[in-house]
């Protein structure tokens, strides 16, 4: 075991034993951060994207001396491989042509759509896979480019437009 291992142990213990102390003296709140922990690790292991949002918005709240800014603290550990996961075919997607979100704020919709018309299937499936648009596997089926085309164009605005109303 190296030292930066045993140094995340040793910070892992100290967390645990703060939110026993908090058990103590509050036990809801003690049990609403052990919820709210559990619930920000199962995100972190299911989507790498929100593990590294998570990592740059802590690490940039972080004073300039701090351990977590060391290069060994950077990288996001997955969760390890089970049997049955090796077992299932997954596709190797190729990195998406561009971030549809960026078009979407500059050009607006119809922007979007012109720009990805030009993309074929695998194409139109690699910006799905990569912004994790589809987390119902709405896609799978799906064949026709234009179809595809207004789905994404669809979940982008929605994105987008998600929580405009308190504005």
């Amino acid at each position: 075991m190296d030292s930066d291992t045993a140094r995340r142990r040793v910070e892992y213990q100290a967390v645990g034993g703060a939110l026993a102390q908090l058990d103590a003296a509050n036990p809801q709140a003690a049990l609403i951060i052990a919820g709210l922990t559990r619930a920000v690790v199962a995100e972190a292991q299911r989507s790498s994207r929100f593990a590294a949002s998570l990592t740059d918005a802590v690490i940039a709240a972080l004073p300039a001396g701090d351990f977590a800014r060391t290069p060994a603290a950077a990288p996001v550990t997955r969760a390890p491989v089970t049997r049955a996961a090796t077992t299932r075919k997954r596709a190797v997607r190729q990195p998406a042509a561009f971030d549809p979100f960026m078009v979407y704020r500059d050009t607006g919709a119809d922007g979007l759509t012109s720009k990805l018309t030009g993309l074929d299937v695998d194409g139109l499936r690699d910006i799905i896979a990569e912004q994790e648009l589809d987390t119902r596997k709405e896609t799978g089926r799906k064949r026709k480019p234009e179809v595809l085309v207004a789905w994404i164009v669809e979940r982008v605005e929605a994105s987008e437009r998600k929580g405009s109303v308190f504005r």
